[in-house]
């Protein structure tokens, strides 16, 4: 374990998504959004691993991280080192988040205000389709049958729990947010 489930939910409070429990006590310690991504997709928890793509559908800013972490395989402590199948995950989220952007994104607009694309990264090399394949559900649905569990249901959770989530306000990476 990168980092206790606490401290991750923690940082997903402070970046503006609080649809996952326990709510913060204030005392966990801050983590740079490298560690949060990298501590979301190490996760053997399935909601937290899954908020990654939530995270990236509220911050698309951060993408260039997670792109930058899958291909230089940067590890944001040398004493945090995650396990191969992490670095997988954080490709599987981000296309995943990008598809959703794709089929969500007037509901997402409405929720939380204009935000920026995710650039289309990773589909190619995973022999995904296009985002822009019927605006991201045939790419969606191509990731999804890939897995042994109901994936689909899970990634249409994550926009509704972003958008019907108990927070006031989600931050805008364009200074305005609906509150």
């Amino acid at each position: 374990m990168m980092f206790p489930r606490d401290h991750l939910v923690a940082a997903l409070h402070a970046r503006g998504i609080c649809y996952l429990a326990p709510t913060p006590h204030g005392d966990e310690p801050p983590l740079t959004d490298d560690e949060l991504i990298l501590g979301l997709a190490a996760s053997k928890d399935g909601r937290l691993r899954f908020a990654l793509a939530g995270l990236l559908l509220v911050h698309p800013e951060l993408a260039h991280k997670a792109i930058c972490l899958v291909e230089q395989r940067c590890n944001p402590a040398p004493d945090k080192q995650p396990p191969d199948w992490a670095w997988d995950e954080v490709r599987r989220q981000y296309v995943a988040a990008l598809y959703l952007q794709r089929m969500w994104r007037t509901r997402l607009t409405m929720c939380m205000g204009e935000r920026p694309l995710i650039p289309d990264h990773f589909t190619q090399a995973l022999g995904l389709p296009s985002p822009d394949a019927m605006y991201g559900e045939q790419g969606l649905r191509a990731l999804t049958e890939c897995s042994d569990f109901n994936d689909w249901s899970s990634y249409e959770q994550v926009v509704d729990m972003l958008c019907e989530q108990p927070c006031t306000a989600i931050p805008s990476p364009f200074g305005r947010g609906l509150g």
